[in-house]
This record gives C-alpha cells, sequence and structure tokens, in this order.
C-alpha cells in the first residue's frame, strides 16, 4: 500500500494549483502538527519541521494521491533528520503538552497533583514500545479509527487492536504498580 505521488512538469494537466494546495495544507495541518510534536517534543520546531516539509511539496508541484500516508511518512523522515541534527533521542512530552486544568481545579495543590498525574502518565506512554505508542497517541490524542491508522501505517485492523490492547493493559498494570502515586 505504497503512496503514490506525481511530480507535475510544467503546463501539465496534473500539476498542484494553489488552491488545491492551500485546501491539502489547511485540512492535514492540525493533525500532522500533533503527530510532529508528538516525534519532536518541541512545538516551534514542530511548526518549522512541518512547514518545510510544505514547502518542499509545494517546490516540486507534487500532486499527492494517497495524501495521508505521504505526509505522515514525510513528517516522520522530516523528524528522524531534525532528530539526527540535534543527536537526541526522541523526546517525552513535556509540559507545555500536558493538559492545562487550572481552571476546572481552583485549588492549586489539585491543580500540580492532577498536572504531576499527567506527566506521569505520558512519561509511562513514553515507555512503550515506538510503533505502540505511536498508535496509541494516534487513536488516543489525533482521534482516528483503527481502520484510519492501520490504513495510514500500512499494517492491519487486527494489528492496531492488538497494540492498543497491549497498550491499555501495560498502562493498567503500570498505574496499579504505582496506584498511591496515581490518586
Amino acid at each position: 500500500m505504497g503512496s503514490k505521488i506525481t511530480a507535475a512538469s510544467e503546463g501539465h494537466a496534473h500539476d498542484l494549483d494553489l488552491k488545491t494546495f492551500e485546501e491539502l495544507y489547511r485540512r492535514m495541518f492540525p493533525t500532522l502538527k500533533r503527530y510532529a510534536i508528538y516525534l519532536v517534543g518541541d512545538v516551534e520546531d514542530a511548526q518549522l519541521l512541518l512547514n518545510d516539509v510544505f514547502i518542499a511539496i509545494w517546490k516540486k508541484r507534487l500532486l499527492i494521491i494517497d495524501e495521508k500516508p505521504y505526509l505522515f511518512r514525510a513528517v516522520k523522515n522530516a523528524s528522524l533528520n531534525y532528530h539526527k541534527r540535534i543527536k537526541s533521542p526522541f523526546l517525552d512530552l513535556d509540559d507545555e503538552l500536558v493538559p492545562e486544568l487550572a481552571d476546572q481545579n481552583p485549588d492549586p495543590a489539585q491543580y500540580y497533583q492532577e498536572k504531576d498525574r499527567n506527566k506521569m502518565l505520558y512519561q509511562l506512554i513514553g515507555q512503550m514500545p515506538e510503533r505502540r505508542r505511536l498508535i496509541f497517541y494516534m487513536y488516543r490524542i489525533d482521534g482516528l479509527s483503527y481502520k484510519e491508522i492501520g490504513a495510514l501505517l500500512d499494517i492491519s485492523v487486527r494489528t492496531v487492536e492488538d497494540h492498543l490492547s497491549k497498550g491499555f493493559q501495560f498502562l493498567k498494570e503500570r498505574i496499579m504498580k504505582n496506584e498511591a502515586e496515581f490518586r
């Protein structure tokens, strides 16, 4: 299930026009941004990385047939290059990405307790194998269906189910083991 792209030549009927490009950008940017933040660990770097991906598509006038798989792979490849440049391992989600609950919890102690719990939860998710962690985030954060995840990663729906089941089991075991910290 490979991604299909065509490099458009000048005046060719399949050229990527500005309207098509803008629509693609507007439609895919929010999801790709969350994915890039997950991979890079920094909001600003993720945006720069995404801009580079879209600039490359525009410069080459690429008309992408299977958009989601192609774009997710392009962002993943760009993030791998990013990590090679800075020579650091994949970063865990930082405090900026932990949901802020200040408005819901006027008690500062409760707010920080919730923040610590969320941070511990993200750290536990970060301990999952890379593929399982990616599938977990795509399902829980991006809200993608099993079928969409399977299509994007070129795996079966059953494999997606298996990864999610094992991911939830992993979290349940770790949370039960450290129950006092999650109260």
